[in-house]
């Protein structure tokens, strides 16, 4: 199938065949809690703010940094802790590009594989 869908809070939710949701403006922070939870991931502060930066790198580029571009974004943001891709890989380890973006409603990052 190319599309699928899951349910959540009475509501269908349409994503692509990789589970990145359709419609960006469908997002809410439940709904990402609820994404997670079907990822296997208990969110933290830190991987909120790591979805939370590539949101508003979205919102600045319009596109969905890759690993490399988020590691930089979040340097700059001052999220030095954060910005390795140890770190990351400990929080998101289906690839944190990847798995962030899904998790913040957005399409995947054009250079993932």
């Amino acid at each position: 199938a190319l599309y699928m869908s899951f349910s959540y809070n009475g509501r269908v939710f349409l994503t692509d065949s990789e589970g990145f949701l359709l419609n960006k403006d469908e997002w809410s922070e439940n709904l990402m809690l609820f994404m997670a939870q079907n990822l296997g991931l208990t969110l933290t502060e830190q991987h909120k703010i790591v979805i939370y930066e590539v949101r508003a790198y979205y919102k600045e580029y319009a596109t969905t940094p890759a690993m490399r571009v988020l590691i930089t974004t979040l340097k700059k943001k001052g999220h030095t802790d954060l910005a390795s891709s140890v770190t990351l890989a400990r929080l998101f380890p289906d690839g944190a590009a990847k798995t962030a973006a899904k998790l913040a409603g957005l399409p995947k990052p054009v250079k993932c594989i």
